[in-house]
């Protein structure tokens, strides 16, 4: 994710504005390491996600309507994949099914594991699904871009709604840190201590 220090993400519904040529470097970068994206239907609708540079890589989709333009190179390339609930309206892309009126995200990544193999699932947001992942304990690292622009913009990197629900604090440890001119890069990893 890429953030301001006042805590804003996007500029207009895109994170775009926000970074720069070496944030978007980290970004394909750890894309390459992944076995599978994850991704919330908001995000895939404001950034216009195309069809994956590097295939095979299957981009799964987060939805509950299941209303995306399945005409889109996303989905027409053949790796633009569907989380959705069990109830959810048939659709023509692969779908992975958990949940009634919530998308079971331990279920789902459970099921890419063991359907798709993957071990590496990289999350690019948005902010309801950081916080729904967060909430059910999910996340093992957060990559975090500071940006240093402050000022007028949108959303937060978890949804302010669900932030409430949070059982308790989750602690993470600093792993790495690198700066670019104003940039900062940096690592986190789920620690065993609570707070």
């Amino acid at each position: 994710m890429i953030s301001t220090p006042d805590g804003v993400t996007d500029v207009a519904g895109r994170s775009g504005p926000l970074g720069g040529p070496i944030d978007q470097e980290v970004f394909l970068t750890l894309r390459s390491h992944a076995d599978v994206v994850l991704v919330g239907a908001g995000t895939v609708r404001a950034e216009q996600y195309k069809a994956p540079v590097r295939a095979p890589l299957p981009i799964v989709v987060v939805t509950r309507s299941c209303a995306l333009d399945f005409d889109s190179p996303l989905f027409t390339s053949g790796w633009g994949m569907l989380a959705t609930t069990v109830d959810a309206p048939d659709t023509s892309v692969r779908m992975f099914r958990a949940g009634k009126i919530e998308v079971d995200l331990a279920s789902i990544i459970q099921q890419l594991r063991t359907e798709l193999n993957a071990r590496v699932i990289h999350v690019e947001g948005g902010p309801d699904l950081n916080a729904s992942l967060l909430q059910h304990d999910l996340v093992d690292a957060i990559n975090l871009t500071m940006s240093p622009f402050v000022g007028k913009g949108g959303s937060a990197i978890t949804s302010r709604r669900q932030q409430n629900a949070m059982p308790q604090f989750r602690r993470f440890k600093l792993t790495q840190l690198c700066r670019d001119g104003d940039f900062l890069f940096a690592r986190y990893e789920r620690s065993k201590q609570q707070i």
